[in-house]
């Protein structure tokens, strides 16, 4: 449906440079980034709103590279809404298949649906100051949806919202894009939102395309440091590839296989997340393919169902460590208590610094 390839623009001193990627039709694409990144930078350059430099725009099978704005036929939820405050409910909603010329017996049904879907019918007479967050976000969604673009892009729409309310808007947004089939762009620097919306994401990073993919494969194996640390993985360690598959990592026991792509021998990191790092007793049997590593528990922190632990390992590694609280409670570590992790083959794996 939506292809970019090596799609480059300016925004004044920014420059997002050769970002390349596909969304299928129906499927859900997230673009992840910290801010200044140049997500929102990508988002205008799709919709028109800003040049591109170099490189295509295409929409099932045309280039748009050069389109204007209104030829592109995209529905747009911008980060602040763009709602028009003087008009009612209604004919916000009905503005951008007006705009477009879609007679409204086309546009109508479509409208009606959505209309329902979102449950704003009791909101339509009403002036668009007098609405809730919540509110103003579900008129914005329809308004983008009421001329049956070919793709929807969203930049950062529920940022705005409390926890409860993103969430049951997120929810909406899954029940709009089955029934209707939807393609979206999305732009966030939330995860749990990418994570919770997209088939896939793409991450950028001072303008630069870092990694694309399956959201599940970007999630378990980031493909270089930056990636990582963005998706908030804290366990990453200096070391050297000696071969395919085989480290020296001295701050997690010396020689160590691994898995991952990282190109040549030489100096490289070595992660492994929080999640995968096995607690251990004592006494347990050792296990094929796994490091054990002794040392004492820093800091435990019991979030309810999950819980948090820093353990710093008797080479000197500190390590990351969730579980479940059943487990913490079963086995009362403490902060000061000794204890064993076992951090297995599958689970390590190498990245470029």
């Amino acid at each position: 449906m939506l292809e970019l390839e090596t799609l480059s623009a300016r925004a004044g001193g920014f420059r997002l440079d050769g970002v390349s990627l596909t969304v299928g039709a129906g499927e859900c694409h997230a673009v992840l980034g910290p801010s200044g990144s140049g997500k929102s930078t990508l988002l205008a350059a799709v919709l028109g709103t800003l040049p591109v430099s170099s490189g295509h725009v295409r929409l099932a099978g045309q280039d748009i590279t050069r389109l204007p704005v209104e030829h592109r036929h995209l529905g747009y939820v911008p980060q602040q809404l763009g709602l028009f405050p003087h008009l009612s409910v209604r004919d916000n909603v009905r503005y951008s298949a007006r705009a477009r010329r879609v007679p409204e017996a086309e546009y109508r049904p479509l409208l009606d649906r959505l209309t329902e879907i979102t449950g704003i019918g009791a909101l339509l007479d009403r002036r668009v100051s007098t609405l809730s967050g919540g509110e103003r976000q579900r008129v914005a969604l329809v308004r983008a949806l009421a001329a049956n673009p070919r793709l929807v892009l969203l930049d950062e729409p529920f940022t705005a919202l409390n926890e409860s309310l993103r969430r049951e808007l997120w929810w909406l947004m899954k029940d709009l894009q089955r029934e209707r089939g939807l393609t979206v762009l999305l732009v966030t620097h939330d995860l749990t939102e990418a994570y919770f919306l997209a088939d896939h994401i793409t991450v950028l990073i001072d303008g630069r395309q870092e990694q694309s993919g399956a959201k599940a494969t970007v999630y378990r194996r980031p493909a270089s440091e930056p990636v990582a640390r963005f998706l908030g993985l804290k366990n990453l360690y200096p070391a050297r590839r000696l071969e395919a598959g085989i480290v020296d990592c001295p701050a997690l026991g010396g020689r160590l296989a691994a898995s991952g792509d990282a190109a040549g021998d030489g100096e490289t990191l070595l992660a492994i997340r929080a999640e995968h790092v096995a607690l251990r007793q004592p006494d347990d049997p050792p296990r094929d393919g796994e490091t054990r590593l002794t040392g004492r528990f820093e800091a435990v922190l019991d979030l309810g169902e999950a819980a948090l632990l820093h353990f710093r390992a008797d080479s000197g590694a500190l390590l990351e460590v969730r579980c479940g609280s059943r487990v913490l409670r079963k086995y009362g570590w403490q902060a000061g208590s000794p204890g064993t992790v076992g951090l297995p083959a599958a689970d390590l794996f190498i990245l470029r610094r």
